[in-house]
Parts: C-alpha cells; structure tokens; sequence
C-alpha cells in the first residue's frame, strides 16, 4: 500500500524527553558465571558482565556466539543452566523469580516485528497494558499514542501491520515495549531483517532511548551505531567474552587478535586473506 504521509516515513528529529524511560529509575544487570546448553552444545561458557543503570552496552560478534541467548536468559526466554543474572531487584536466574513483574520492568526487541496481524498499530500497543497492567482503554490509548509520536507512526494507529513497511513495524514494536514504560530494553538485532533504506530510522529511535537513560542492551552488527552509541562493546566468541570495553577501544583499538579477526572481516568485507 502507498505511504502518503512523509511523517509516517521518517524517524521524528527530536529526541524524547526523560519521560521515555519510564517514571520508575533506569534498570542495571549483573551475570555471573552463566551457562547455557542445548544437549551437549554449551552455547554459554561462564558469562560474567555487568550493565550499570542507563549504560548502553552492545554485543558483537559472529553469528552463533551466544549473544542472542545470552539475551534470552536475561529475560528468562531460556533457562540457565548455571550462574546467576540479576535485573533490578530481580533475582533472574531464580526457579522461583516472580517472572511476571520482572518482566514488567524489561521490553525486548527482537529481529522479528511479531506484530499480531489482525490488530492495528495502536491495538498492537495496547493488549499487553490492558491485559497486563490492567489499565483502562482510555489510559493505554493514550499511553500508546504517547509512544507512536515519539517513534513517528502517531498518524498510522489505524493501520494493520501488513500495511506498514518493515522499518515501520519495527518502530511499532519498539513503541510498543515503551507502552509498559521498562527500566530496561534488550534488542536482538533489530535491524537485521530490514531493508538497508530503513535501518536508519530504527537506529535512530535506538539513539533517541540511549541519550534519554535508557538502559539498553543491544545484539548488532551495526558497527557504527555501536561506536557512535554505546558506553561499552562486549565481544563474544564461542559462549566466551573475549573482550569487553569502552567503544572506541573495543572497535577502534581492539587488543585480542580474534576481535581483531572479526572487525577486519565486518569493517572490511572485500578483503579476503587466501593462503596460496
């Protein structure tokens, strides 16, 4: 379907105010010793990190490393096999964690829209306030709406997911985590099933959370939003942290020859080494 609002085409210019984060404090994490199987694939090695309330942490490296489950179990999307994750007050790795109000205070992003497509935009954004947070219809309208505007797609509420263009509905799964105003939001690559013309949108809303304290953690492999964006750089290699730092060291002066090896390869695709 023709789009023929250029508001609806574009990430709005002005980043959102405090607001965006939530009236509760930004969330912090901390894993210690994680690991993570499937059968006799160990996925997750004895991951230990940290992520202080409002920091910006990205996770590269190639594909099958882990950083996605890594993500999952920060969540509880996956169980850990050992090892401990604590979000907020939140004791994530626990049998016994109260998964519901711990999953209140996290929105999550993944690579998928996962857009229920027989509901509107602005249905989409309020189910889970209604059902959840057992908000009244006119207070989720409002909050959605809210977070349309700041992501752009206010003037697109009507509109169902198939109508939408990829980056788009992206933008409407990221407006729809904020409805539950989180204290933290984890992304798993979410631009890596859009169109290159449209990852600068998402990207931006991305910056937009980032510079207003949200704490992120993200899974990309936008190297440049890394650099630009984030506090630190963790990467990973195998279910191991191989090196973890300040952005511009991590990608601009990485110190381990295996991130050396994977930046050479994503900053620069055509050089290929051939031993002959």
């Amino acid at each position: 379907m023709a789009e023929s609002t250029p508001a609806s085409d574009a990430a709005p210019d002005a980043a959102p105010d405090a607001a965006v984060v939530g009236e509760q404090a930004p969330a912090g994490v901390a894993i210690s010793a994680l690991h993570k199987a499937y059968g006799s694939n160990e996925v997750l090695k004895g991951i230990s990190m940290t992520v202080d309330p409002g920091e910006v942490v990205c996770l590269v490296g190639a594909s099958g490393s882990g950083k996605s489950t890594l993500l999952r179990c920060v969540n509880r999307l996956e169980e850990p096999n050992a090892g401990t994750i604590t979000v907020a007050d939140h004791v994530a790795s626990d049998p016994d964690v109260d998964l519901d109000a711990m999953r209140r205070e996290i929105g999550m992003v993944f690579q998928q829209f996962n857009l229920f497509p027989h509901l509107s935009v602005l249905e989409n954004c309020t189910i889970t306030p209604r059902r959840v947070l057992k908000q009244s219809k006119a207070d989720a309208d409002g909050e959605a709406m809210a977070q349309l505007r700041r992501v752009g797609l206010e003037e697109l509420a009507d509109r169902r997911p198939d109508q939408l263009s990829g980056g788009q509905q992206q933008r409407v799964a990221i407006a729809r985590a904020l409805t539950m105003r989180p204290r933290l939001m984890l992304f798993d690559e979410p631009t890596s099933a859009l169109d290159p013309e449209t990852v600068g949108d998402v990207l931006a809303i991305m910056r937009q959370l980032a510079e207003a304290g949200m704490t992120m953690i993200v899974v990309t492999h936008e190297m440049t939003f890394a650099r630009e964006v984030a506090d630190r750089v963790v990467f990973m290699d195998q279910g191991h942290v191989v090196e973890a730092g300040p952005a511009a060291q991590v990608i601009g002066n990485p110190q381990q020859p295996r991130t050396q090896d994977f930046l050479r390869r994503v900053l620069d695709p055509t050089h290929v080494d051939l031993d002959v």
